[in-house]
């Protein structure tokens, strides 16, 4: 009899053991479900609150750099007596009424003959380097020195066959054709750069008809950096 209780007890608490068991695990379960619902509430919170407006497409644009844009221009400049003078900043002709005077300009057409608004031609820093052998796309930044203004002696940009922007061709043509290979560097009026290369100088630059218009393509940095 007591053989019998004894077996009865220990069944009784090996069973008490397993419940145990089995309690304590579905507890410590329990306790990290809740505690990973926790973690993922938490996450949820954080990201509802962040700034939406901030992307990584957003931040990929923002370290692209924005290249400056080239617009192509042309002037007529047929009157012999009378100048027409662009602005960089306005991107346009304008009316000057004292030119000697005026920083409003930055550069002055008259048949073949371009000036700038520095030197003896007006009182601001217009200047210009002449560069040759190469391309209006491959002139990235503008020479720091070398920069010449208009004088008593010559515009800085020579208004001469081959030692300026173009060159002309002579009998029987007489044609004024632009030479490819050459950029002007400007430094504008109030200090800014641009670059210019001449196109043509007719009206009808395919048929060489009507001339003394003169196009050309240019790019203006109006931050007061180099960096076109």
């Amino acid at each position: 009899m007591d053989r019998i209780k004894e077996h009865l007890n220990w069944n009784i608490v090996i069973w008490f053991m397993l419940f145990l068991g089995v309690f304590i695990f579905f507890s410590c379960v329990s306790v990290d479900e809740s505690e990973v619902e926790k973690i993922l509430a938490d996450s949820n919170a954080t990201d509802e609150t962040s700034d939406p407006s901030t992307t990584t497409d957003d931040l990929a644009l923002i370290d692209e750099p924005v290249g400056l844009e080239a617009h192509t221009f042309t002037i007529d400049a047929t009157n012999r007596e009378e100048w027409v003078y662009f602005s960089f900043q306005t991107g346009g002709v304008i009316e000057i009424a004292d030119a000697e005077n005026s920083e409003d300009w930055d550069i002055g057409f008259q048949i073949t003959k371009v000036k700038l608004n520095g030197g003896i031609s007006g009182p601001g820093m217009g200047s210009v380097v002449m560069l040759t052998d190469t391309t209006f796309e491959d002139v990235t930044v503008a020479p720091e020195d070398g920069y010449r203004a208009d004088t008593e002696d010559t515009l800085a940009i020579v208004p001469q066959s081959e030692k300026g922007w173009y060159i002309y061709t002579g009998p029987p043509t007489h044609w004024i054709l632009p030479l490819e290979d050459r950029v002007f560097v400007v430094k504008g009026a109030d200090g800014t750069f641009a670059k210019i290369r001449f196109i043509g100088y007719y009206k009808d630059n395919e048929n060489k008809q009507d001339s003394g218009f003169v196009t050309f393509e240019y790019v203006h940095q109006p931050d007061g950096s180099r960096n076109f």
